[in-house]
């Protein structure tokens, strides 16, 4: 089996969600999220606990983005970390051999560094211009497709996809997508995750 089988991961920030949170959260799931990463800066022990619990019930894996001391007390599946986060390489060695660990990165230089320092996957973006995080543009065109011929692990990519661009991404090459608005802000969480799962 693939050290990450993942296709859709869901980032998956309570406050975000258009509806309740953990409604949501199960209808992305049955919609085929196949992995969830626990993205929230302040500490919600209990939201946490619950997230783990409901990706329990539903065998999906669960990463938690900056907070590898969490991701280790939860016994989740790895921990995510950005550039401004614990560099990844002291997330590699508390994680162990056993966690995954995933990196955001933004460039050639960030993505040769995490696979320096022993990532799992990467993130790759932004893809568009997304409120989430405050880019006002995306990668430019043909960004997407050399990170992939670079990287030697799973590229995810991320930053503004939605069901109506995810055509762009795919026709770039993009195999793995990591989504947060257009799945927890849609009227239908389950079916804005088939679609883009299709």
């Amino acid at each position: 089996m693939e050290r990450v089988p993942w296709r859709l991961c869901l980032l998956f920030t309570p406050e975000l969600c258009a509806a309740d949170p953990w409604d949501t959260l199960r209808a992305a799931i049955a919609g085929g999220v196949d992995v969830v990463q626990w993205r929230v800066k302040h500490d919600d022990q209990g939201g946490a606990t619950r997230c783990r619990d409901v990706c329990a019930e539903t065998d999906t894996a669960l990463i938690v983005n900056d907070d590898v001391h969490l991701a280790i007390d939860l016994d989740a599946a790895g921990a995510h970390v950005g550039q401004g986060d614990m560099p990844a390489a002291t997330a590699r060695a508390l994680l162990g051999p056993d966690r995954i660990l995933g990196v955001s990165t933004h460039s050639d230089a960030e993505i040769d560094a995490a696979l320096r320092d022993g990532a799992d996957y990467i993130g790759f973006g932004p893809m568009f211009a997304t409120a989430t995080k405050g880019f006002t543009e995306g990668q430019p065109n043909g960004a997407l497709r050399a990170a992939i011929e670079r990287s030697t692990v799973p590229v995810f990519a991320i930053g503004g996809i939605t069901p109506g661009n995810v055509d762009v991404v795919r026709k770039h090459g993009a195999r793995h997508l990591a989504i947060s608005a257009a799945i927890l802000r849609a009227d239908d969480p389950a079916a804005a995750a088939t679609q883009l799962v299709d």
